[in-house]
């Protein structure tokens, strides 16, 4: 019988000046070079990728232009040299899961953060909102 994973909470490291905020206490691990955070009972995964980019304003073109044309619940918000766009996309399944929520972040000179959101319970958006808000590049938040 396998152990259960160590969880983790708070802001968590991603890569190199890259954090977020987790919702509640996830379990963490590397699968195929994503950062997946999950929580089994809550019915709550989140994967994460990072990219290379240029200006915020470029790599926000290039989501816009790629999101699918089924998506639907846009968000595009701006800070200074940071940008943020996400959408939500149902993808069919039979599951019982939500729609996927499929979030990016891109800093000035740091590249820039893919998440995707999966989960059973519609309650959970607010979360994932605030989890995929909580993108920060720079130094650590104590």
């Amino acid at each position: 019988m396998s152990e259960a994973p160590p969880l983790v909470e708070g802001r968590q490291p991603l890569v190199p000046d890259w954090s977020l905020v987790l919702p509640f206490p996830m379990a963490r691990r590397v699968e195929d070079g994503s950062l997946v955070f999950w929580h089994s009972p809550r019915g709550l995964t989140f994967w994460l990728n990072a990219y290379d980019a240029g200006e915020p304003d470029d790599a926000l073109a290039e989501w816009q232009e790629i999101h699918a044309s089924a998506a639907f619940d846009l968000i595009e918000e701006r800070e200074t040299d940071f940008i943020r766009f996400a959408y939500r996309l149902d993808e069919g399944e039979e599951d019982g899961r939500q729609p996927a929520f499929y979030g990016f972040a891109c800093a000035r000179d740091g590249g820039q953060i893919h998440i995707a959101a999966y989960f059973d319970d519609p309650g959970l958006l607010d979360a994932v909102l605030a989890t995929w808000r909580s993108l920060r590049f720079g130094p650590a938040l104590q």
